[in-house]
């Protein structure tokens, strides 16, 4: 499944999102935006998950959009970029592509051209709508954050130095400046919230995501979801990175927060223990 099915990402995109647009040094970590809570994009009108509940949040830094999931926050910093911007940054990411995992069936996942975007198209991708991703091109493209800046070619196989030259791509994206941007707002999106990704003794840069589950044929959304987190540990000296989706889950409260959530906390739980990983904070 992780490498065959496609589905719209949700809100874990966003980490791409910001991290092509300084990328394109369109926005850097101090950049605010914005959000009015509601916003109209070409035919589509889009608001905040939270906005009936707490209206326009006004304006936002980057760690606010990363803490409380703004769309419109996303949307508009993915109107900062030409399509061609965020589509080249995308592709280079390496979402439309195959990572090339040593597993067979893999998926390229769909990631429309840029003369095909229009305005509900561009901001809807900003948010994590639009493109189709397999779970091993999330994991591989949030990789390049922990990486320092650098795509390597997911793999399963323990290669020698000579085949591993041959087989395992490791291509620069981004600097690893701009990578530790982001880095560091998605820490400090951790640490101001409450969610299950923070951790006593770990710092965490992570993300959750809940989408709409589109219908089997292809054609609008269904009411079912599918929810998810993505995240690497310890911050400072990454180690493992852990990609939780749940499709369909069931019951009130369905976000990423709530049910991938505290699946992410049990599996980060139990392999520092196994992996024997040091802890980042608080160390005396």
């Amino acid at each position: 499944w992780a490498l065959t099915d496609v589905y719209p990402p949700g809100s874990t995109f966003k980490i791409i999102t910001i991290a092509s647009a300084i990328m394109n040094k369109k926005i850097n970590k101090n950049t605010k935006i914005y959000d009015p809570g509601r916003l109209k994009m070409g035919w589509w009108e889009i608001e905040n998950y939270d906005f009936h509940e707490k209206g326009a949040p006004g304006l936002i830094d980057l760690v606010y959009l990363f803490q409380h999931s703004s769309n419109i926050g996303s949307a508009k910093v993915a109107f900062m970029m030409t399509p061609e911007e965020f589509y080249d940054s995308l592709s280079l990411f390496g979402f439309g592509h195959k990572t090339g995992i040593d597993l067979p069936g893999e998926s390229t996942g769909l990631l429309p051209k840029a003369n095909l975007w229009d305005d509900a198209t561009q901001g809807s991708m900003g948010y994590g709508y639009g493109a189709s991703v397999t779970a091993i091109q999330m994991i591989a493209a949030v990789n390049v954050i922990a990486n320092d800046g650098v795509w390597v070619t997911p793999h399963v196989i323990k290669y020698s130095d000579e085949e591993a030259e041959q087989r395992v791509v490791k291509r620069r994206v981004m600097t690893s400046e701009d990578a530790n941007a982001v880095k560091e707002l998605l820490v400090e999106s951790i640490e101001k919230g409450t969610t299950e990704a923070k951790f006593d003794d770990y710092y965490v840069a992570a993300k959750t995501g809940t989408s709409r589950r589109p219908n089997d044929n292809g054609i609008g959304y269904s009411n079912k979801y599918y929810t998810s987190m993505v995240g690497f540990l310890p911050a400072s000296d990454p180690k493992v990175i852990i990609y939780v989706v749940i499709d369909s889950p069931s019951g009130w409260g369905v976000y990423g927060s709530t049910i991938a959530g505290p699946v992410f906390r049990d599996i980060a739980t139990e392999i520092v223990k196994i992996m024997n990983i040091n802890p980042d904070k608080n160390v005396k």
